[in-house]
Parts: C-alpha cells; structure tokens; sequence
C-alpha cells in the first residue's frame, strides 16, 4: 500500500453534509480523512481496515468485487466510487460455500477511523447523511435483487446496465457510457445467469443496437424495457410473514 496520505471529509463524500446547517457544514468541512490506495488482487478488507483502527473506508476511485458462492452458483456485487465497505461482526451464513474480496483496478479509499467518530460527536447530522448513504446503497443492491428476477436474461443485461449507468456512467453525445469492463461471467454473477446465456442475450442486444462493447466499459444505447403499469384497480399484493420463536 502506498504511505497514507489525506482527504478533506466532503470532498470525498458531498452527501455527508446534506443535514447539516449551513454554518456547521463550513466548520466540518475541515475534517479530513486519511486516505490509501489497494493494489489490485485479493483484498482482506478487514485486516486492512482493521490495521489502521478504521470501521469502513468509502470508496473513492477504482473497483472492488464482492463475490459469493452458494453451491454452483455465484453472485457478485461491485462496490465503485461513493460506495462504502464496512467490517461486520456477523459471521458468513451457513448458505455460503465461500466469498471473495478483489480489488480490480488501483483503489484508493477513504478511511473512517477516530477522525470521523470525534466529527460526529461535535456534529451528530454528519451521522444521520451516512446512514442516508448506506441506506442508498442498500437500495441499489435490492434494485439489484429484483432485477435477477426478470424472466428474459437480456432484460436483466440492459437493466443492471443503466444501474451501474446511474452510479458511474457518463453522458456523452453518442450515448450512456459504463465505464466498466466486465467479462461474461462477471455479468452472469450480477444478474443471476450462466455465461453461455449471457453470451447469447449480449449477441441479441448487441445486434439490435441496445449496447455496444467498447475497450473500457460499455455504450447504452437503449433504455430498458419500462415495468408495466398497474392496472387502477388491482391491489398491490401482499405477502403473509410470520417469525415465531423470536421475541418471547
């Protein structure tokens, strides 16, 4: 890793400021995080974390990939620029037959350590922007989630296309940019999928120009199929869940 260096809090991270008043934001502003870059291969995020007394680090350039296997099956999850990674003190589910960290390209991040938890003692609002911004960040891992649901693979392609456009991408005159390469198997593990078929669902969107592969990422052309309307006067539907044994 590379000597630590050092980040002002909002210049890593705007959104953190979003509660506070206008006053408190001018005197927060001079918090600074101390910053270091991940090389790329493997990474154990919590003696990396935990070597330098940090609870998360908040990416601020770079990649990593979060996978996971349950049998044959594999998913991914990619933790980009303004995302968080976080220890956790829960253990791996028995589901999981195992996981991996992997930086993919030079990643620096920003480290949460005392700095932060001091700002916050004197600032309490600079907590509840970072609960906003883990919350968002949740909420695109469950869009995520349902999009694995979609019947029709490609379907599933140009969705999590314009979900990784809507954290990343670049507008430009010829289209939506995804700077991101992915193999096939990288796009199978985020969307639920095999390889050969995503391959094939790729060849058809190719073809019908919804996307185009380009040396670093790739190149939206097409919006993803608009989610039908519910009919007026059907109810949305409910689902019956019950826990028992949980509270006595």
């Amino acid at each position: 890793m590379s000597p630590v260096a050092s980040i002002r809090l909002f210049e890593a991270e705007p959104d953190l400021a979003r509660y506070l008043s206008q006053e408190d934001r001018v005197q927060a502003a001079q918090v600074r995080l101390p910053t270091i870059e991940l090389p790329t291969g493997a990474l154990n995020l919590e003696a990396t974390l935990m070597r330098r007394g940090a609870f998360a680090g908040l990416v601020l350039q770079g990649m990593v990939v979060k996978s996971m296997r349950l049998g044959e099956h594999a998913g991914l999850r990619l933790v980009g620029p303004g995302d968080i990674l976080s220890l956790t003190s829960m253990p791996t589910s028995m589901l999981v037959l195992e996981q991996e960290c992997r930086v993919t390209v030079s990643t620096h991040l920003a480290l949460f350590e005392r700095e932060l938890l001091v700002a916050g003692r004197r600032w309490p609002w600079l907590i509840a922007g970072l609960h906003s911004r883990m919350a968002e960040q949740t909420e695109r891992l469950t869009t995520q989630l349902m999009i694995c649901q979609l019947p029709r693979v490609d379907d599933r392609l140009l969705a999590m296309m314009w979900l990784l456009a809507e954290s990343w991408g670049q507008v430009t005159a010829s289209g939506t940019v995804v700077p991101i390469e992915l193999t096939h198997s990288a796009l199978g593990g985020l969307i639920g999928a095999r390889r050969p078929t995503v391959t094939l669902a790729l060849s058809e969107l190719t073809e019908r120009g919804a996307i185009m592969r380009q040396a670093d990422g790739w190149l939206l052309l097409e919006p993803p199929r608009a989610p039908e309307a519910v009919q007026s006067d059907r109810s949305p539907p409910r689902f019956r869940i019950s826990l028992t044994g949980c509270w006595s």
